[in-house]
């Protein structure tokens, strides 16, 4: 079962190896920054800078999935 980063609550994400409380509510406030992650590699390498030790990376990254965010509000504009 993957976790869609971009859509995933505080307890989705505490389910993620390695990942604490504290840590959880980091990738939220990142998350609401950047108005979603825009890739699963963006999304690493913000997890490599956390406290996450090493050998939980590569399990991270298997257990999750980044669906980027779309607005429906873009306009088109043809000239």
């Amino acid at each position: 079962m993957n976790i869609s980063i971009n859509s995933a609550e505080k307890a989705a994400l505490l389910l993620l190896p390695g990942i604490n409380l504290s840590e959880a509510e980091a990738i939220l406030r990142e998350r609401d920054n950047r108005s979603g992650f825009a890739s699963q590699e963006e999304f690493m390498d913000y997890v490599a800078n956390l406290d996450v030790q090493p050998h939980f990376y590569k399990q991270i990254e298997k257990a999750v999935e980044v669906i980027p965010i779309t607005s429906g509000s873009a306009r088109v504009i043809d000239f």
